[in-house]
């Protein structure tokens, strides 16, 4: 009977420090900023991985209209290329298409990172104003408008170069209930 109160004991304590455990960490959670980590970014107002995409020149999602809707993309294209049957001719094209798509969404995210990295500044400089955080709100939003129809015009130049049949056979890979 003695080791079986002390054994109850015993967990009462794991328990009991468990529970504390518990309550310190969810109150840390719930004091923590999701911002805390780009303290050390390069750009404090981006996430390395979003910095990386800008950098990489990476869809991010900004074409999902136009995938979405019967308009592949050419990263994608080039990929499935041989299981859709893509002959030379539209494999040359649509390399052509990614190539001009990449580079200009390159030069587009360098931008993009400038801006972010102006518009930080603004705050840690201590001299945001309402009408500068504006401005560059705005500019950042022509910015990452522009770089959008970079991935979309991509998306309908790449479809011009299928079939019909093409398509329908991209959209059923990729998963697309039509």
């Amino acid at each position: 009977m003695h080791s079986m109160t002390r054994a109850l004991r015993a967990f009462a304590w794991t328990a009991a420090f468990a529970a504390a455990s518990a309550a310190a960490t969810t109150e840390h959670a719930h004091h923590s900023s999701p911002y805390a980590h780009g303290q050390s970014a390069e750009v404090a107002s981006l996430s390395e991985a979003e910095v990386r995409a800008l950098r990489n020149g990476e869809g991010m999602g900004l074409a999902r209209a136009a995938e979405l809707n019967h308009f592949p993309g050419p990263k994608h294209l080039l990929e499935l290329a041989s299981s859709l049957g893509l002959d030379d001719a539209q494999v040359v094209r649509i390399e052509e298409i990614h190539a001009k798509m990449k580079s200009r969404a390159v030069a587009k995210g360098e931008e993009i990172i400038d801006a972010e990295r102006h518009l930080a500044l603004l705050f840690a400089s201590g001299h945001a104003s309402v009408e500068a955080v504006t401005r560059a709100s705005v500019y950042l939003g022509e910015l990452r408008g522009a770089l959008q129809a970079i991935h979309l015009v991509a998306h309908i130049e790449a479809a011009r170069e299928l079939s019909a049949e093409q398509v329908a056979h991209y959209d059923h890979l990729r998963g697309y209930r039509h």
